[in-house]
């Protein structure tokens, strides 16, 4: 998206919906405000990324312009505790009720928790590693 002479001009890949463009990039979804106040991308490789492209590509404008306000809104707002805390409570309510997309057991095991854990902590150390070597820290 490019604001000139203040028109909106859309890019190959972007769609508009009232106030916002989305716009498709290599591995992102990037969401602006046609004023250029705000912007965010969310990789492909979310679940949410996903769902996103897949709602561009099928139509659902009325959820696209949901999404927008509310990111937009959730972003430019100055949080108080209150806010944060039913905003975490609302995210976790989400993911109770799409358990099977992401995985979540009602119950786990010490068992598979300690598995979890430790497969976790394997990871994070492999990750330092690569960044020691490669300079990145």
């Amino acid at each position: 998206m490019k604001v000139k002479n203040g028109k909106v001009k859309l890019e190959k890949g972007d769609r508009r919906v009232g106030n916002f463009v989305y716009s498709r990039e290599k591995a992102h979804v990037k969401l602006q405000d046609i004023g250029g106040l705000f912007s965010f991308r969310v990789s492909d490789g979310l679940l949410a990324g996903r769902m996103i492209t897949e709602v561009l590509d099928d139509g659902g404008e009325a959820f696209l312009g949901n999404y927008a306000a509310v990111m937009y809104n959730t972003i430019c707002c100055v949080p108080d505790v209150e806010f944060l805390t039913a905003l975490q409570g609302a995210v976790r309510e989400c993911l109770n009720r799409h358990k099977d997309l992401y995985g979540l057991k009602d119950d786990i095991t010490d068992e598979e928790d300690a598995k979890i854990l430790k497969e976790e902590v394997e990871l994070a150390e492999a990750e330092e590693e690569v960044r020691k070597e490669e300079g990145l820290e």
